[in-house]
């Protein structure tokens, strides 16, 4: 079963946030389009990626990506 997401053209704030993220990255990840459903609440989580992840802590893009691959190695993420 799948959730039914919000997509841009159904919300202001959901194209806003998805356009952030294709512009960014070059997709709009799945776990924010869970998020798409509150939008407020997906416009929070967003500014709290933004500053904690990808180059917002300090530790630089690449180290920042080597933890994120180890800790969901640790937890036997498959993506």
């Amino acid at each position: 079963m799948r959730i039914k997401t919000l997509g841009p053209s159904d919300h202001p704030t959901v194209k806003e946030i998805s356009d952030l993220f294709t512009a960014r990255r070059g997709y709009f990840p799945s776990i924010m389009r869970a998020f798409s459903l509150k939008p407020a609440l997906m416009k929070q989580v967003a500014a709290l990626t933004q500053v904690t992840t990808f180059g917002g802590t300090g530790l630089g893009r690449r180290r920042e990506e080597l933890i994120s691959a180890y800790v969901s190695r640790l937890l036997n993420c498959r993506y």
